[in-house]
């Protein structure tokens, strides 16, 4: 299936909300099941995730044969991870532990290719359909194809933030809640009412720069608080907890029938 859009990318910048979730467990089997119940995309995760080149090869197809916008988180400012992802076709990046403006730019040039980044440029890859076309600014390989991303979980990142949203081609920032709560001292309680007010005053930021505001959403509230918010790019939970607590309902549901026939 040959992809020219990027979908994902227009529905975002239409100011559309758009909902999809962590994928650690690097199963194109998995992938294709979570791509097929109706996420907009999928995080194939190389930070926490169990993903090589192989792994986020065989998840990037399956997603897309969904009709499922795969984007990948690699591991820090990492610009082999980021080559790796972009050459096999992923609709976007996201990095993570960003601490300035200075590596906010760095993150943003590995996803563009000179002269206004740094990304390699090889036309035989799957991301060139292995065609060697006549330019590098047709279909995926287009500098504003991708879906460019960092992620402000620290305290350095906030300190910076107007900096960082001054960043001509960085789409979208996304507020890393789990990693603040842990950064500013609130030992990992992500509703924390200082976290909260912290939240909201970052998305309000981040939107009224003209940017894209992602977050974490768990249930049907965050996702209402989120979208009045303005915050566009709605992620809900990981694949391993959804995975977990459909089985644990399972067994919850088998106890309690066998409890009520006794």
């Amino acid at each position: 299936m040959k992809i020219t859009e990027n979908l994902l990318k227009s529905k975002l910048l239409k100011d559309q909300p758009v909902i999809g979730t962590w994928s650690i467990i690097s199963s194109p089997i998995v992938v294709e099941i979570l791509a097929l119940s109706g996420f907009d995309f999928l995080i194939l995760d190389m930070e926490h995730g169990i993903y090589d080149q192989t792994a986020l090869d065989a998840c990037i197809r399956a997603c897309e044969a969904a009709g499922c916008a795969p984007i990948v988180r690699v591991p820090g400012i990492n610009p082999s991870a980021a080559q790796w992802a972009l050459d096999l076709g992923a609709h976007g990046i996201v990095v993570p532990q960003v601490g300035n403006a200075a590596s906010a730019e760095i993150a943003v040039g590995m996803t563009k290719f000179a002269p206004v980044g740094t990304r390699g440029y090889n036309p035989f890859t799957r991301v060139a359909d292995y065609a060697a076309p006549s330019s590098n600014q047709v279909g995926k390989l287009r500098n504003d194809f991708g879906l460019s991303s960092v992620i402000v979980e620290n305290q350095l990142a906030l300190n910076e933030l107007e900096a960082i949203l001054a960043i001509k081609d960085l789409d979208m920032v996304y507020v890393g809640v789990y990693d603040l709560s842990i950064a500013l001292g609130y030992e990992g309680n992500t509703k924390h009412p200082e976290l909260c007010q912290i939240l909201d005053k970052t998305i309000t930021k981040i939107r009224s720069a003209g940017k894209i505001a992602g977050l974490m959403v768990r249930n049907k509230e965050d996702v209402t608080r989120a979208t009045k918010l303005r915050a566009r790019f709605l992620v809900y939970s990981v694949d391993t907890l959804i995975l977990k607590v459909a089985a644990m309902d399972a067994v919850a549901a088998f106890k309690q029938g066998v409890s009520d026939a006794q």
